[in-house]
């Protein structure tokens, strides 16, 4: 099992990249700060879309062996924005790009 990982609010985003475990064990919660810091504004923007999809009730439609109900599948984009910054750190900003708009 993956271990536990501190729950923050988007608007902290930019401070809670800056902070590193000080310890390997999961049960240790204490950070240090990252040397030197990132500025999460500063790292590139990238998005990426995916799709959502769900299986709503058919209609008939004729095949050759006789009718049949078939589902339809609606699919709408889920957009996602992440930040690609130096040393290969990438971070989801779907929520803090939108607070930066406010």
């Amino acid at each position: 099992m993956a271990p536990p990982i501190p729950l923050f609010p988007a608007s902290t985003l930019p401070t809670a990249i800056n902070s590193l475990p000080s310890s390997p064990s999961p049960s240790d919660l204490s950070t240090k700060p990252r040397k030197p810091a990132i500025a999460l504004a500063d790292c590139a923007l990238k998005e990426l879309v995916q799709y959502r999809c769900d299986i709503a009730k058919g209609q008939t439609r004729g095949l050759a062996q006789g009718k049949r109900k078939m589902p339809d599948i609606v699919c709408e984009p889920v957009v996602r924005f992440y930040r690609v910054c130096r040393d290969g750190l990438m971070v989801e900003t779907t929520v803090w790009e939108k607070l930066q708009k406010e």
